[in-house]
C-alpha cells in the first residue's frame, strides 16, 4: 500500500514548455492528498527558487530540497540539514574564488554565483529561472554547489572537484555537486522515518539523472515520458509526457487516484 509520493519539480511537476504546472497534475496531487497519501516535492532547487515558480501555490506535506540536503515541513520551515564537511566546502570555495568554472555555492540563506557565461544563461533559461546574482561567498555552511558546464566536460569537472563529491546532472549545461553518498534519498529517508513509512510504501516521479536514486529507492519509481533514456531504463514504469497528463496517468495506472 502506497503511503507517500515524492515528486521531482522541473520536467515532472513544472513544465518548462508551458511555464506552468499542468492542470491535470494539480488535480491529481489534490486527489492524492485527499486519499490520505503524503505528497512531497523532491528537488535539487533551493526553496527561494521554488517560491518564485508557479508551483509555489501547490500544497505539499514537505519539501526535500537541495537534492536531499535540506528538508522543510509543509510550512517551509527547516527540519533537517546536512552541509558539506568543512574541508570539502573549503575546496569548493577555492574553485569558486579562483573562477576556474562558473559555480553556485548554495547556503541555507540562498545562492551565490561567481561569474556568468553563456552556459549559465542557457542552463537557467531552460528551467525558467533568472540567473542568480554575482556575489562574494560570506562563509556560511555550504549544502550544495552547482557547476555550469556542458555534459561533454564531465570528466574535467570530476578531476577538478574534491574527491568526496558526487555529481548529479539535471541539465545538459548544469550539474549539481553534492556530498558523496548524498542525493534525494537522504531527504526521503528523513521523512519516511519520521512518518513510520517503509520505502516499499513510497512512489517517486522524476525525469533527470538526479532523480535516479529516489526512483530506485522507492517501492515504485516512475519516469516521465520526457525523461532521459537512462532514467527510463531504471524506472518501474514510464508514464506519458509531463504535458500529456504524465503524473495523473501514472497515478491512475497504480490505482492511487
Amino acid at each position: 500500500m502506497i503511503k507517500a509520493a515524492f515528486f521531482d519539480l522541473d520536467g515532472t511537476v513544472l513544465s518548462h514548455s508551458t511555464g506552468s504546472v499542468p492542470a491535470g497534475a494539480r488535480r491529481a496531487l489534490e486527489q492524492l492528498r485527499a486519499g490520505g497519501i503524503k505528497t512531497y516535492l523532491s528537488t535539487g532547487r533551493h526553496i527561494s527558487e521554488i517560491l518564485r515558480l508557479p508551483v509555489a501555490d501547490v500544497h505539499f506535506d514537505g519539501y526535500v530540497t537541495l537534492n536531499g540536503h535540506i528538508c522543510l515541513d509543509e510550512h517551509r520551515r527547516k527540519l533537517f540539514g546536512l552541509p558539506f564537511p568543512r574541508e570539502t566546502a573549503d575546496a569548493l570555495v577555492d574553485i569558486f574564488q579562483a573562477h576556474r568554472l562558473p559555480l553556485v555555492l548554495v547556503e541555507e540563506s540562498g545562492l551565490t554565483l561567481n561569474f556568468v557565461n553563456d552556459t549559465v544563461k542557457r542552463a537557467m533559461k531552460s528551467v525558467s529561472t533568472p540567473v542568480p546574482g554575482i556575489a562574494e561567498y560570506k562563509g556560511d555552511p555550504v549544502y550544495q554547489a552547482c557547476a555550469f558546464v556542458p555534459r561533454e566536460e564531465d570528466d574535467r569537472i570530476r578531476a577538478m572537484l574534491p574527491p568526496n563529491c558526487h555529481l548529479a546532472r539535471w541539465n545538459d549545461n548544469g550539474i549539481d555537486v553534492i556530498p558523496e553518498g548524498g542525493g534525494k534519498t537522504v531527504g526521503i529517508r528523513y521523512f519516511i522515518q519520521k512518518e513510520g513509512i517503509l520505502p516499499e510504501e513510497c512512489i517517486a516521479f522524476g525525469d533527470a539523472e538526479n532523480d535516479m536514486d529516489m526512483l530506485a529507492f522507492c517501492g515504485i519509481g516512475v519516469a516521465m515520458g520526457n525523461a532521459q533514456d537512462k532514467v527510463k531504463e531504471i524506472a518501474d514504469w514510464v508514464t506519458t509526457d509531463i504535458d500529456d497528463d504524465g503524473i495523473a496517468n501514472a497515478l491512475r495506472h497504480y490505482g492511487l487516484i
